[in-house]
């Protein structure tokens, strides 16, 4: 009986060895799915980084310009501002000789023409 317990045992022993044979077997293959799901993972995550901080450089070119867009509208303004007292004694010089200019109307029309040529109308 003792010699069917050891057979018994011996058997057992060899199923157990091909058992764990078979999950050796096993365990790199899911080591390398594993992996490979891993590496994939990591790709997507890449992807998105890389749409963000796109996103994120649009938008500060976007900022970028509309802050020039605003610097150059003030900019403009303050021209104008500074330019304004021009043009008030520019309409006072104009006044001072528009009864000149009405005694003369070949030089009225000669001073219209200069004024059209200065702003690009003729």
């Amino acid at each position: 009986m003792i010699e069917y317990i050891a057979i018994g045992i011996s058997i057992l022993a060899v199923i157990l060895a091909f058992w764990q044979g078979y999950l050796s077997k096993q365990q790199p293959e899911q080591a390398k799915h594993t992996k490979s799901e891993t590496d994939k993972l990591l790709d997507e995550i890449k992807t998105r980084v890389t749409k963000v901080e796109s996103i994120s450089d649009e938008t500060r070119k976007d900022v970028k310009n509309q802050i020039s867009k605003l610097i150059d509208k003030q900019d403009e303004n303050f021209k104008v501002l500074l330019n304004a007292p021009t043009q008030n004694s520019q309409n006072e010089m104009i006044l001072a000789l528009l009864p000149t200019l009405l005694q003369n109307p070949e030089s009225m029309k000669t001073m219209i023409d200069l004024a059209n040529i200065q702003n690009g109308r003729k």
